[in-house]
């Protein structure tokens, strides 16, 4: 088991997947018909075709790393020349991170130093959305059994999972957000003994893959 890859769905997966690539300098490579992949050896993100728009804010983002105020500013700049837009999600006042969106729209933040945070990738973060304290609980523990990656930190409003190994980013369960009401463009995928399309207890979608 194990959280592998983030996959978006999007009009242009090479263009797409080209500035990810140059702006984390991770590999890429075509995966099949219409999906383009990003990858370390800990973690990918994966473009697959679709002709559907994006119209609401994506549930699930990616949190960028930094062990520098200065550092976060190229983050931000580098991403910015190419092709990035700064992204107003409703945030409000001064935020020690930066929210950008990429190319396709896809949310994204640069995060301020946190020691917690190592490597490229802070974290992989899902949007509960406004449930009850027991159902988000539910949610954590329903993600931890399904990547077999433990809950290490626990706070009333989010959750944070990682894996065994310590490598890669975090997952991390948000109780943010609105209700789901679109099919998701975005979605993780995890590998498993039961391949295909599932939901988790809240409804969002992820793929279940044979182990490689």
């Amino acid at each position: 088991m194990g959280l592998t890859a983030v996959v978006f769905e999007v009009a242009r997966p090479w263009a797409v997947a080209g500035f990810w690539s140059d702006l984390v300098e991770w590999q890429v490579m075509e995966d099949g018909p219409g999906r383009v992949e990003v990858f370390s050896k800990d973690f990918t993100l994966a473009f697959e075709e679709s002709p559907v728009p994006k119209t609401v804010k994506n549930r699930i983002h990616l949190d960028l790393a930094s062990p520098s105020a200065a550092v976060q500013k190229s983050i931000v700049d580098r991403a910015l020349s190419l092709g990035a837009t700064r992204a107003d999600i409703g945030q409000r006042g001064e935020l020690p991170w930066e929210v950008l969106a990429d190319p396709a729209g896809n949310e994204f933040c640069v995060l301020e130093p946190r020691p917690e945070y190592t490597g490229t990738f802070a974290a992989v973060v899902l949007d509960a959305g406004p449930i009850e304290p027991a159902a988000f609980d539910r949610l954590g523990e329903f993600w931890s059994a399904t990547t077999g990656w433990p809950i290490h930190r626990r706070h009333p409003v989010q959750l944070g999972l990682r894996a065994p190994e310590g490598t890669g980013p975090w997952l991390e369960v948000l109780l943010d957000g609105d209700a789901k009401q679109v099919e998701d463009r975005v979605r993780f995928e995890v590998t498993g003994p039961e391949p295909g399309p599932h939901q988790d207890p809240e409804g969002n979608d992820f793929r279940v893959v044979s182990p490689a």
